[in-house]
């Protein structure tokens, strides 16, 4: 007999003002070697959520928080491109303290469901993950999506221009 526990099921929400202290916390605690994004104040994510249900009305942009019961552990969220909205992209970052439990994961089958249902316009959700960070690699594939390509200097985080792998998953 062994001591594994089952995975715990998250569930993912549309992200609200309320998340903005946890949000700050999570990217600033975490040290987010590969995720080009810095928030410099709880304020500053304010602003950014209060955007993000603007764009959310405007089916612009689906930026959700991920949950463990009432606790937030991450987001997600599926950003159509401008200029071919049938194509969109995913991302999502965890807390530190709850990587290995399958949460993002989790979250990427979720918002696809989410996808599949409300935007019919999505055809294929692709991700731009850094070469390096084998985590993500792992969730994404682990989701079904399929390596594309290298892209070199695709993502800056912090001072430095990064090459990304392009996973692709058509969806419908």
């Amino acid at each position: 007999m062994t001591d594994m526990k089952p995975p715990c099921a998250i569930t993912i929400r549309p992200q609200m003002i309320k998340d903005a202290a946890a949000f700050y916390r999570i990217l600033n605690e975490g040290n987010f070697d590969f995720f080009p994004v810095t928030v410099k104040s709880v304020e500053a994510e304010k602003r950014f959520l209060r955007q993000s249900r603007i764009h959310w009305q405007k089916q612009q942009t689906w930026n959700f928080t991920i949950m463990l019961g009432s606790k937030v552990v991450g987001a997600i969220g599926i950003i159509p491109e401008k200029s071919r909205s049938y194509n969109a992209e995913i991302g999502y970052f965890i807390d530190r303290e709850q990587h290995g439990h399958g949460f993002a994961l989790q979250a990427a089958i979720q918002v696809e469901q989410f996808a599949l249902i409300f935007c019919p316009q999505i055809k294929r959700l692709q991700a731009f993950i850094v070469v390096e960070n084998t985590p993500s690699i792992k969730v994404i594939e682990k989701a079904g999506y399929h390596k594309e390509g290298r892209l070199q200097s695709y993502l800056k985080c912090g001072d430095k221009y990064l090459d990304a792998y392009i996973y692709g998953k058509i969806i419908r």
